[in-house]
C-alpha cells in the first residue's frame, strides 16, 4: 500500500462508515466461532491494527497480529492487550498450533500475497479445530484505481475462494456475500473509474473522500439494518465475501 494511503487509512477507519460495518462483520464472524475465553487469535495483515484492538477489546480475547509494512507498523500504539510484529503472511513467525483462530481482511488479494502460501501459513498456525475467518473483496471486474492505490491486484468469486481453503485442508462453514443493499452503487463507482471516465493520466487513489457527517451516519445506520437482516443468511452478491472456516482436528 502506498504510504499516503496508510495516512488516509488512520484518518478515515475510525469512523468512516464502510470501516466501522467491515469490522462490525469481522468481530461478529469471530465471535460466532465460539472461542474458549482468553483465546489467542491472530490478524493476519492488520495494517494500522484497529482492527485487532476492536477485536480483543470486543470479545475480550488476546490479540495477535503482523504485517509486511514498516509504515502499517509505525501507526501501532503501546496497547499491551495486542501483541504485534513485522512479518509477511506468506511465512508466518509462530510455531504450530499457536492459535485458537486467525482473521484476514482485505488481504489475500493484495500485491506479493501469495495466496495459497498465505492461506496454509494460516492452517498451519492455528491449532485442530479453531476456526479461521476471512474478508475478501469481490469480482475481479471491480478490480480499480482505488485496488490500485491499496495494492490489491485480485479480487474473488465465492467459489474461488471456498475452493482455496478447501485446498488448504480447512472445512469451510459458511461463506456469503456482505453489503448487497450497497454493492450496485459500489460497483457503478468502481466501473466508472476504471473504463476512463477520468484521464488515464490521473495518479491511482483510493475512493476515500471525507463525507458529511449526517451523510456517513445515514450510511452506517443503514449498513447496521443490512447488517442485522443478513447476519444470519448467506447472500449471492455484495461487494464482499465473509467466509469461515475450520481446521479439521488430528
Amino acid at each position: 500500500m502506498q504510504t499516503v494511503e496508510y495516512e488516509r487509512l488512520r484518518a478515515f477507519e475510525n469512523e468512516y462508515w464502510w470501516y466501522v460495518a467491515q469490522r462490525t462483520n469481522l468481530i461478529d464472524a469471530v465471535a460466532q466461532l465460539n472461542l474458549p475465553p482468553r483465546a489467542n487469535v491472530l490478524d493476519v495483515g492488520c495494517g494500522t491494527g484497529r482492527n485487532l484492538v476492536e477485536l480483543t477489546q470486543s470479545l475480550r480475547i488476546t490479540g495477535f497480529g503482523v504485517d509486511v509494512s514498516p509504515h502499517a507498523a509505525a501507526c501501532w500504539n503501546g496497547d499491551r492487550q495486542v501483541h504485534r510484529c513485522l512479518a509477511s503472511c506468506n511465512h508466518l513467525p509462530y510455531p504450530n498450533d499457536s492459535f485458537d483462530a486467525a482473521a484476514s481482511v482485505d488481504v489475500l488479494g493484495c500485491l506479493g500475497v501469495d495466496i495459497p502460501q498465505a492461506l496454509s501459513e494460516m492452517v498451519r498456525v492455528v491449532r485442530g479445530g479453531g476456526g479461521i475467518v476471512l474478508l475478501a473483496p469481490a469480482y475481479q471486474w471491480m478490480l480499480s484505481k482505488h485496488d490500485a492505490a491499496v495494492n490489491s491486484v485480485h479480487r474473488f468469486t465465492r467459489r474461488e475462494l471456498t475452493a482455496l481453503a478447501r485446498k488448504a485442508g480447512l472445512t469451510v462453514t459458511r461463506v456469503t456475500h456482505r453489503f448487497p443493499l450497497f454493492f450496485p452503487v459500489i460497483a457503478a463507482l468502481r466501473l466508472i473509474r476504471r473504463w476512463g471516465l477520468k484521464h488515464e493520466t490521473e495518479k491511482n487513489n483510493s475512493d476515500l473522500r471525507f463525507l458529511p457527517q449526517w451523510v456517513n451516519r445515514a450510511l452506517l445506520s443503514l449498513a447496521r439494518i443490512e447488517h442485522a437482516i443478513v447476519r444470519h443468511c448467506n447472500v449471492p452478491f455484495g461487494s464482499t465475501i465473509l467466509l469461515v472456516a475450520k481446521k479439521d482436528c488430528t
